[in-house]
């Protein structure tokens, strides 16, 4: 057994915002997430569809797991990164530095380690997302927040803009944290921002109407006159329903120098970035989370958001 308060106090020194720990379990929400793939809500995200079982038992993903550790990174830019006099298209804010999911990783791997110090026993798989892993139901579990109506995670120290990560470990830990309330009551201000109108009800997001899956998920050589015409200029990703949040009277400026922001990113904001060779976009993206759709994609969102 570890004390939590040692993992918190070790996940917090190296970087993390927050930190939550929790007892792991089934998920109870595999008939929701089935009918939301059978709605075709994932469009062309068929990895969704891959190791439910994983997906929705730690146990099986990690055997042995007996603890949850989930942390939170605010991402929130400060005054400086929000310059915007040249700018001319949108980027989420949370593609502005380095890729998170590095960050978040490399964070993950230290407090790991530190953990092996105490425990040499210890062992544990490290979760950013791209595992089969309801980031945000242990989030919610671990008391770092809840899930919002846009299927965000919401909290009362951050507001919108925290990402996440988590490593499941073996072994118990002396206390756990309770999971936390959902206090978005009826508020919509998240729904009703969206224009394209992505959310067909509360806490479902259809991905095939949304500008984040579409600038950056979407395998499609165009996107729909639809979707286009409402897209803002946003060319990767999209703050909207995230920015509508009532909860973001808490938020607070990074801390996180890996997340501030690239001069790069001023090649999108621009449009710039369509005069890059594809040798080039690779070089100057290549740690950061604006490589994904690649040049082609790119391109290809600049036109649309025209």
């Amino acid at each position: 057994m570890i004390e939590a308060n040692i993992i918190k106090s070790k996940a917090l020194e190296l970087g993390a915002d927050c930190v939550g720990i929790t007892r792991p379990h089934p998920v109870p929400y595999n008939a929701e997430f089935q009918r939301w793939l059978k709605s075709g809500y994932a469009g062309d995200m068929e990895y969704m569809a891959r190791l439910q079982n994983e997906r929705f038992d730690p146990s099986v993903l990690f055997p042995g797991a007996e603890s949850i550790i989930v942390i939170g990174l605010n991402y929130f830019p400060d005054q400086q990164d929000k310059i915007e006099e040249l700018k001319k298209y949108n980027v989420a804010s949370y593609a502005w530095g380095e890729d998170y999911h590095f960050v978040i990783r490399r964070l993950l791997k230290r407090l790991r380690s530190s953990l092996k110090e105490i425990k040499p026993k210890i062992n544990g798989r490290i979760c950013v997302d791209t595992a089969p892993f309801m980031d945000k139901y242990w989030a919610q579990q671990a008391g770092l927040g809840w899930i919002g109506k846009h299927t965000n995670l919401v909290s009362r120290q951050f507001g919108s803009w925290l990402l996440l990560g988590s490593l499941i470990v073996n072994e118990t830990v002396d206390s756990y944290d309770n999971p936390h309330r959902n206090f978005c009551g009826k508020c919509r201000a998240c729904l009703d921002s969206c224009p394209t109108s992505a959310f067909p009800d509360s806490h479902i997001l259809n991905a095939t109407r949304c500008i984040s899956y579409w600038t950056i998920e979407s395998k499609s050589l165009s996107i729909p006159e639809e979707i286009g015409k409402n897209m803002n200029r946003w060319v990767f990703g999209c703050d909207i329903c995230l920015t509508a949040c009532p909860f973001n009277r808490f938020e607070k400026p990074n801390q996180t120098e890996a997340f501030k922001c690239r001069d790069e990113t001023s090649l999108l904001e621009t449009g710039q970035v369509i005069k890059l060779t594809e040798n080039q976009f690779i070089t100057k993206f290549k740690s950061s989370p604006i490589s994904r759709p690649h040049l082609s994609g790119i391109i290809r969102n600049i036109k649309a958001a025209e």
